[in-house]
């Protein structure tokens, strides 16, 4: 018997729960994969993910049609899935699952803002309310829009591509993720190519985004790299910079609980993109600690100790779970 590490991209055949009725068996080019909930060797959560949440081997097996699909569920969906192959079971047993109907992006000119007739080079855009995989994982019934900078936006703001000549400059190009199916695209992201107005009041609530984040376990170091935007309609014209800090947050194997730790950063690059938000970028690489700091982090947080929110006296954050590659 052995077991070796894999990795596997594929057309979804079949899904279904497990002989012990705890699990999920994904079927992809004639492969078994099974999942089970738990933790790895380095303390990271088993999961299975779409591209906005994730999800319950449950959820995952819930044969509940996607809008505009004629398969059940995530059947003739795409699946990655990463783990290691049992040669005594022939079985995939899968660690991390990453799921959705399909990957299709659409990109080009916004031809129409309103919420039931979006278009994008004339393509009509639904936006997804099935909480699976929903425009807005918060409030599923109730899709966001985000714009360049990453912050919800009111699409009626979206300034619409105009006809006839080019005008200059042209208007920024908007896109969307999801899939075709019909006469229509399902999208669970959508991002205007501008600022628009912000769903929120920025001069009232201080907002900040964290677009990517990524963690590198090199042996005896670790390297983490994050970028996102924060607004500043919260302060005077020409107010210092604002004061971004990045943590990593552990689960504690002992408690169960989440742990924050600042993260001190080798470079903090903090620049102002254009009225009202400023960029930030960070990286570092740092020597590994023992215990709870060892292994990989369950999620990376980013706090602007700037933007207070009234009332609560707690600076805004945002949060997502990195990137990881391990050696």
């Amino acid at each position: 018997m052995a077991k070796i590490e894999s990795s596997l991209e594929g057309t979804i055949e079949s899904i279904a729960a497990d002989a012990a009725g705890s699990g999920v068996v994904v079927t992809a080019m004639n492969v078994s994969i099974h999942f089970t909930t738990g933790t790895t060797a380095s303390r990271r959560t088993k999961s299975i993910k779409t591209p906005v949440k994730t999800l319950t081997p449950a959820q995952l097996m819930n044969t509940k049609k996607f809008p505009g699909r004629n398969d059940v569920g995530f059947v003739g969906g795409t699946i990655i899935a990463d783990g290691n192959f049992d040669t005594a079971t022939n079985t995939l047993e899968a660690d991390f699952i990453k799921v959705e109907p399909a990957e299709t992006v659409l990109l080009g000119a916004l031809t129409a803002n309103s919420p039931g007739n979006l278009r994008i080079n004339g393509c009509l855009i639904e936006m997804l309310t099935d909480d699976r995989m929903p425009a807005n994982p918060i409030d599923p019934a109730n899709p966001i829009f985000m714009n360049q900078f990453g912050f919800p936006m009111k699409i009626a703001s979206a300034a619409v591509s105009p006809t006839g000549p080019t005008p200059n400059p042209p208007p920024a190009p908007s896109s969307v993720e999801g899939y075709f199916m019909g006469d229509r695209f399902y999208a669970y992201l959508f991002e205007y190519g501008g600022t628009g107005q912000l769903l929120i009041d920025p001069a009232v609530v201080p907002q900040i985004s964290l677009g990517r984040a990524s963690y590198r376990d090199r042996g005896n170091n670790f390297e983490v790299q994050a970028r996102g935007f924060v607004t500043t309609s919260h302060v005077p014209a020409g107010s210092p910079l604002q004061d971004v800090r990045v943590f990593r947050v552990d689960r504690n194997p002992t408690t169960g609980q989440l742990v924050e730790t600042e993260i001190p950063p080798d470079k903090l690059e903090i620049d102002r993109v254009e009225a009202g938000f400023e960029r930030w970028r960070f990286q570092t690489r740092q020597p590994k600690q023992n215990g709870l700091l060892s292994g990989v982090p369950e999620l990376i947080r980013v706090k602007n100790l700037s933007g207070i929110v009234t009332g609560t006296g707690l600076p805004v954050s945002a949060q997502i779970e990195p990137d990881v590659r391990e050696p």
